[in-house]
């Protein structure tokens, strides 16, 4: 039981950050940005570039895959999203292009990688420590931590700093924020920066702990979405409290019927939300339209 409540931890800060990060962007933008996945992947091919191929200390690489993937995001947004935007582009356009941007990036990843599963070296020996009965690795401490500071961070700074009033303005009214004075695109930037440098690090903390695939940011991405779908809103507690619930159907799924009935389990929990409660767990009542 220890071990399953260890798991469960790990697999929810997962979720978290990478729920975190989309709704950054989404909040934001109000479009499906799947491209992220991509970003969530470079991370990981990033750290992996630096530390194997330039031969670079690891802490280094680490800080520079981030950079990189940090850069990638925001260049997405200021050579693609934004020129569409001013040329009145709507959320559907703008989800498509994304989904044509995952394509290219993710293949692009492929050419220059390979389809192979490839560890960054030392990672598959990082120590384990022993909590109260569970064996848990130095890495997936580390993201439970990460995953806390976030989640304090989030709401303790983001929500209530300049920047997070600029975010969440322009989240609620686009115009109005634009009336007030708010710079529409540079806030559309610094949310790009913050979604996607979170989006990279969960990347590289799941290449150190089981390795990296071209495809490995799409299901990490849905799963992320999942989260934000199910609390209700897009702040930190609903992703929280919905990222441990959907981690607890997974690890219990996997627990009692195999690995391979995580990912159903999921959905199917999503689905019964969307059927019972589709507001989420911490969303308001919708309002019942009449026919």
């Amino acid at each position: 039981m220890e071990q399953l409540i260890a798991n469960i931890l790990f697999s929810a800060s997962m979720i978290f950050l990478v729920g975190i990060s989309f709704s950054l962007i989404f909040s934001t933008a109000r479009f499906f940005h799947f491209a992220h996945a991509a970003v969530i992947t470079s991370g990981a091919y990033g750290c992996f570039a630096f530390s194997q191929w330039l031969t670079l200390p690891m802490f280094v690489s680490v800080i520079l895959a981030i950079v990189a993937g940090t850069g990638l995001g925001w260049c997405l947004e200021l050579a693609v999203y934004r020129p569409m935007r001013h040329n009145g582009a709507s959320p559907l356009i703008l989800l498509l292009a994304s989904l044509g941007l995952y394509i290219v990036l993710q293949n692009g990843i492929s050419m220059l990688f390979g389809d192979d599963t490839k560890v960054i070296s030392g990672s598959a020996i990082a120590p384990s420590f022993e909590i109260l009965g569970a064996r848990i690795a130095g890495i997936q401490l580390t993201v439970i931590g990460v995953a806390v500071a976030v989640f304090f961070a989030k709401v303790f700074l983001v929500d209530r700093t300049r920047i997070g009033l600029a975010l969440r303005a322009v989240a609620d009214s686009p115009e109005l924020a634009k009336v007030s004075g708010i710079e529409f695109d540079k806030t559309m930037g610094i949310a790009f920066c913050l979604g996607s440098f979170l989006a990279s690090a969960a990347g590289l903390f799941r290449a150190f702990d089981v390795g990296m695939t071209p495809t490995m940011g799409l299901p990490m991405l849905l799963l992320g979405v999942v989260a934000v779908v199910l609390g209700g809103n897009e702040k930190a507690l609903g992703v929280a409290v919905a990222s441990i619930l959907l981690a607890s159907c997974q690890q219990i799924a996997g627990w009692q019927f195999g690995t391979r009935w995580e990912e159903t389990a999921a959905f199917l929990l999503l689905l019964v939300f969307l059927l019972w409660r589709p507001q989420g767990l911490l969303g308001r009542p919708l309002q019942k339209v009449e026919v």
